[in-house]
């Protein structure tokens, strides 16, 4: 089977399970639906039963057909085709992470609060994973730390997916122990966040400590 079909149907299949979990509970859901909470996650914006129940699955379908679609544009000269194992494991990570923020979403409906316990660990759970991966993934335009210093340079595209593995996992762990100890929520998701975005300057720095190294070369 083509491996971009067999994504396709993969993607099919976990949108199917939200979609059969979503028909159970609809009849208990209340008629407004929370689809954003502020910091404390308490609900600031609602929609109508019968669409904000399923924004969710809406998306995870769109998302299923866009994975299945990006390996077919990659470039060859930086293609997902060489981390494929990898890339098809995110995908359904990413797919997966989505279920699970649309249970907690829908469990928020009842009693108008986000379980920010539930939040918060399933966010450091899937930084976690993203960082696991990151030392895998290949040059390419769609996943990963896609700097100009990291896509001009395999050795810093390397080097830097090897810090951002590094940190994101450390964060995650981190991030759910602040959690598991009672902290507050948005300080753990914050590290955990601060944790792919710390790279983008790391790229910077050996981008600049190569060039350096390059200009003191005797010619």
């Amino acid at each position: 089977m083509n491996p971009n079909l067999r994504n396709f149907i993969g993607c099919l299949i976990i949108t199917g399970l939200a979609a059969a979990y979503t028909l159970k509970v609809f009849p208990t859901l209340p008629e407004q639906i929370p689809v954003h909470f502020n910091a404390a996650g308490v609900p600031d914006q609602y929609q109508a039963k019968g669409s904000g129940a399923w924004v969710m699955i809406y998306v995870m379908a769109g998302l299923g057909l866009l994975f299945s679609i990006l390996p077919a544009l990659s470039p060859k000269t930086k293609s997902i085709e060489s981390f494929r194992k990898t890339y098809d494991i995110l995908v359904y990570g990413i797919m997966f992470f989505m279920v699970g923020i649309h249970i907690i979403t829908l469990g928020a409906a009842g009693n108008s609060q986000l379980s920010t316990v539930g939040f918060g660990l399933l966010m450091c759970i899937f930084f976690g994973f993203l960082g696991n991966l990151l030392g895998k993934v290949t040059p390419n335009y769609y996943v990963g730390i896609r700097t100009p210093w990291t896509l001009e340079s395999p050795e810093n595209w390397e080097r830097t997916h090897r810090f951002a593995a590094r940190l994101s996992v450390a964060a995650s762990i981190l991030g759910a122990a602040i959690i598991i100890a009672g902290g507050q929520f948005m300080v753990a998701i914050g590290i955990v966040v601060a944790s792919l975005i710390f790279p983008v300057g790391y790229s910077y720095w050996l981008y600049t400590q190569s060039n350096r190294s390059e200009n003191s070369t005797p010619t």
